[in-house]
């Protein structure tokens, strides 16, 4: 089971998003992330993420994506971040 975004990746949600991926960075040497259920996502989320997994590569942890939404996905390449955030194969 990977890590749930949960259905809003947005400014409300950011600071506990933060405090979970912290905790998770802290006690596993890979990171499964699960966007599938993103029905809401802005700048500060994806920002979040682009963040996380520049820790991830500076740290050597595992980045990987078990499934992102169109929500996600669309948003990513609204802002030009598919590509930053390893969503390519998400794409159509």
């Amino acid at each position: 089971m990977g890590f749930s975004l949960g259905e809003q990746l947005d400014i409300t949600q950011v600071m506990g998003l933060k405090d979970r991926l912290q905790v998770e960075l802290e006690q596993s040497d890979s990171l499964l992330i699960d966007g599938s259920e993103v029905s809401r996502v802005d700048a500060p989320g994806l920002q979040l993420l682009l963040t996380a997994k520049f820790l991830c590569q500076n740290q050597s942890i595992t980045w990987k994506w078990e499934g992102a939404s169109t929500e996600l996905v669309g948003a990513a390449k609204t802002l030009g971040l598919v590509e930053s955030l390893g969503l390519d194969n998400f794409t159509e």
